[in-house]
């Protein structure tokens, strides 16, 4: 992951955290009070196995008060995720993209520290329309 700090039009890397997979997708929560707060979402595909398999992760980070150090919170481990957007209903969501053809919807639980942690299961899936 990569954090980018924009000042007078230059850019400049404010924080960067590994990933064990190719990430795809990045995107900071709009929730107000957890703007630090970003989703990543991973996709990979392993072509040692037969079939190829795919293999992907999102994950929760956030940005810490110095802007210097991106910190994972949570993440789940399955399919590739493509895409992912963050819904705001009465609940904290996060729906995902994946390369299962369906999209899957994640609750984010807010810390009383700022910081937010994912459902370890979806709790809603849409399959893709044939």
């Amino acid at each position: 992951w990569l954090c980018v700090l924009l000042s007078d039009m230059a850019i400049s890397t404010s924080a960067t955290l590994p990933t064990p997979l190719n990430a795809d997708v990045v995107a900071f929560c709009p929730e107000s009070g957890l703007h630090h707060v970003l989703a990543c979402g991973c996709y990979e595909l392993d072509n040692t196995q037969q079939p190829a398999r795919r293999h992907g992760r999102l994950a929760l980070a956030f940005v810490d008060r110095a802007g210097r150090q991106l910190v994972e919170t949570s993440a789940v481990e399955g399919i590739g995720v493509l895409d992912c957007s963050w819904l705001q209903t009465s609940r904290l969501l996060l729906s995902a993209a994946t390369a299962a053809c369906d999209t899957r919807i994640y609750q984010v639980h807010k810390g009383a520290d700022g910081t937010a942690t994912l459902a370890e299961e979806a709790c809603a899936t849409m399959p893709c329309a044939d």
